[in-house]
């Protein structure tokens, strides 16, 4: 059956801003103010998705601060004086829990996240863990065509999300800013397959891969303790290799199903090197924000000292027109105050062979 997607080709005239300053707070407060112009949308939506990233169980260095959370909400209440009927919701189904054997709500308690419910009469915690109603939708892997789930509720009960997240580099697909959080709203078991790695065997058929054997837990394990060997292997196993030509486009299908509305960027730390959640944090004193998702990455990729068009799933939204990689419509602090140079992870090289 034909589905439309959940986003349609966007103007080239939104606003991206990018602020300069040490307090998380001000700084996702300012930068949302710059593009309030675009935020005019909001006035009339009933039901908001915040969508947050939690991807380790234990580790806060890659995870989305609460406090950026609370600040995008506080904004909300503070400019919408019909705020009290809107129903906001902060979803999230965190990998890390999944891998870890504990849940999302479990992870949302752990880092502060349950505070906000007492905090906010109308806001609400959601884990993928209670939804087990899924839209399917086919992707690529090393096997073939597969299916993913993507979480029902999030596709069809929202009329308005906000995807937040920090600025990292990748194992497989170079870095990970507001498009590719989306991807936490796949079935959990099936996230693997996003990355082209599992497959199609996972479903029944197709010819099996090393990493259909090795457990992802178990990956992550050595590459904490093997000093970057397991990282340099894995850069020459043809599999992979292959895998990260699959990983940008399977992310573009999914995430037309659960396009964000607004990107928010807390980069007042982002992760360097084994990003995204073994790397090193380091201090950007920045947050960037944009109702054109595209552009919003493309910001955050260029001011970690990646060329956006490195990125696949930026460059093939980019052509769709779907969202404009460009420096068009920038407020506030400019790129030369805020660029940096961010030690890529191991695996770079290969990874921006995805062509």
């Amino acid at each position: 059956m034909h589905r439309e997607y959940n986003c349609k080709p966007m103007r080239n005239n939104r606003l991206v801003s990018l602020v300069k300053g040490e307090d998380r707070s001000s700084n996702i407060s300012r930068a949302l103010e710059l593009i309030k112009r675009d935020l005019s949308a909001i006035k009339d939506k009933k039901r908001i998705l915040i969508k947050p990233n939690l991807l380790s169980s234990n580790d806060p260095r890659g995870n989305t601060n609460v406090e950026t959370v609370r600040s995008i909400i506080e904004l909300l209440a503070n400019n919408y004086n019909n705020f009290a009927e809107k129903e906001v919701v902060v979803f999230e189904g965190s990998a890390g829990a999944f891998y870890g054997g504990t849940t999302t709500r479990e992870v949302f308690e752990k880092f502060g996240y349950a505070d906000l419910e007492k905090e906010f009469k109308n806001v609400r915690l959601e884990c993928i863990e209670d939804f087990p109603e899924y839209i399917p939708v086919q992707i690529y892997t090393l096997g073939g065509v597969a299916t993913i789930g993507i979480v029902r509720h999030v596709v069809e009960d929202f009329d308005y999300r906000i995807s937040v997240n920090l600025p990292k580099t990748h194992n497989y697909a170079v870095a990970t800013l507001g498009i590719k959080n989306m991807v936490g709203v796949i079935k959990q078991c099936d996230k693997s397959m996003i990355h082209g790695l599992k497959a199609a065997s996972s479903n029944g058929n197709g010819s099996r891969t090393i990493f259909d054997y090795v457990p992802t837990w178990a990956i992550s394990l050595l590459r904490r303790h093997a000093m970057g060997f397991v990282d340099l292997v894995i850069g020459y196993i043809p599999s992979y290799r292959r895998g990260i030509k699959l990983i940008h486009k399977n992310i573009v299908t999914m995430v037309k199903e659960v396009w964000p509305d607004l990107v928010v960027l807390d980069g007042l730390y982002g992760m360097e090197g084994k990003g995204p959640g073994e790397g090193n944090l380091v201090r950007m004193n920045l947050a960037i924000a944009s109702t054109d998702p595209v552009k919003a990455d493309a910001l955050g990729a260029r001011v970690m000292g990646i060329n956006p068009e490195d990125i696949g799933y930026l460059y093939y939204l980019h052509e769709e027109g779907l969202g404009n990689m460009s420096l068009e419509g920038l407020v506030g602090d400019g790129l030369d105050q805020a660029a940096m140079h961010f030690k890529m992870h191991p695996t770079y090289n290969v990874q921006i062979q995805w062509r």
